[in-house]
């Protein structure tokens, strides 16, 4: 109840600024608070796949749904301060998304006061309407913190970028987590970018109910990455990532590991990663700011390939996936994607055979 009523109230605060009207602001600080940005884009997704992964293999094996809707609201409601406002639409629900306000006044960090992602990953701060595969990696939809309401602050100096905040997690009212982020643009000229980075987050879970349940990256079949049910104490969390870019070329990689500890001091670690290769024939770079990816800036084609590994070791079982793709940008605004999956699991040291998926999208932006 605490962490719904934060979010109501960050909501209603964002919702009056955005709507209010002030003719002018003193001393230079005049804002056009009649101007609200909006954007959004949709999804629509068809996966089509073996019984395999189905926990009930009488289930159908085809499904065409809309993946995710959503709609953003920006505004500067006063010099220096900004705010967004995003409301999501995925799997019959209806949820907030970002809900924050933000302050860039200073020249050292920028701070961010609301429901936000937390700074970890690479991949999971990279928007799902920006990634080169259909779904995000086995790992990162395990391990990666996602939207937590927190404080943020923001920064960089010479080629390093930094995040460190304070969020309060959705497992429990009582919950906390410090999460930070170093990157480190290592090498860049022209076209030819190298960028290091490392995550860390912190986790006081307080008695919350903790357990790995995941897809095989195909988002309409059922969870069958499941760990065991723990009343969590603790999670520490810990990323490396890697991305080099050159002429077209995107090499992305990330290794996460996960200790969690339960109330009874038993520790269950997991583990994983990936490596993706893509290439866009224009020969042009995906768009790189501040230690994150951004979007395709013209028409192109891109071809692409990950292999994902995901380790849950109290559990004995581990899990592959091996996955290619092409993707057809017509426009900024259109994009169309089609994946082949190969997902194979091992457990209790027995091969319990691979299974194939096929995840085709339609995505347009506003």
């Amino acid at each position: 109840m605490k962490t719904f009523m934060i979010t109501v109230s960050v909501v209603s605060t964002l919702f009056s600024l955005a709507t209010c009207h002030t003719a002018q602001a003193k001393d230079n600080q005049k804002i056009d608070n009649n101007k609200v940005d909006i954007s959004g884009y949709f999804m629509v997704d068809y996966d089509n796949f073996d019984k395999g992964f189905l926990e009930d293999k009488s289930e159908p094996t085809t499904k065409t749904d809309i993946r995710r809707a959503r709609i953003s609201f920006k505004t500067e409601f006063v010099k220096d301060w900004k705010a967004k406002l995003s409301i999501n639409y995925s799997d019959d629900e209806t949820e907030i998304k970002d809900a924050y306000a933000q302050y860039k006044g200073w020249n050292w960090a920028n701070l961010t006061i609301g429901q936000q992602k937390e700074p970890f990953g690479l991949e999971k701060l990279t928007s799902l309407r920006n990634q080169s595969m259909v779904e995000r990696s086995l790992v990162s939809n395990a391990l990666a913190p996602s939207r937590s309401i927190g404080v943020n602050l923001n920064g960089g100096f010479s080629s390093f970028n930094w995040d460190l905040g304070y969020f309060l997690p959705n497992e429990t009212e009582t919950a906390s987590a410090v999460t930070g982020r170093l990157t480190w643009l290592a090498w860049q000229q022209d076209d030819n970018r190298l960028h290091l980075g490392a995550a860390l987050s912190e986790r006081d879970l307080n008695d919350s109910e903790f357990r790995i349940n995941e897809t095989m990256e195909v988002n309409f079949s059922d969870s069958l990455i499941e760990g065991e049910k723990l009343n969590a104490d603790t999670n520490s969390l810990q990323s490396i990532e890697l991305l080099w870019q050159y002429h077209g070329f995107t090499t992305m990689a990330e290794w996460q590991q996960s200790q969690v500890t339960d109330i009874n001091d038993l520790t269950y670690d997991y583990q994983g990663g990936y490596v993706q290769l893509s290439y866009l024939l224009s020969g042009n770079n995906r768009q790189y700011k501040n230690g994150r990816l951004g979007s395709v800036s013209d028409s192109d084609w891109e071809f692409t390939t990950r292999f994902s590994t995901f380790d849950m070791n109290e559990e004995n079982h581990q899990s592959d996936i091996y996955s290619v793709g092409v993707n057809y940008y017509p426009s900024k605004k259109l994009k169309f994607m089609a994946n082949y999956i190969n997902a194979e699991q091992i457990e209790n040291n027995i091969e319990l055979g691979s299974n194939k998926a096929i995840s085709l999208r339609m995505q347009y932006s506003f």
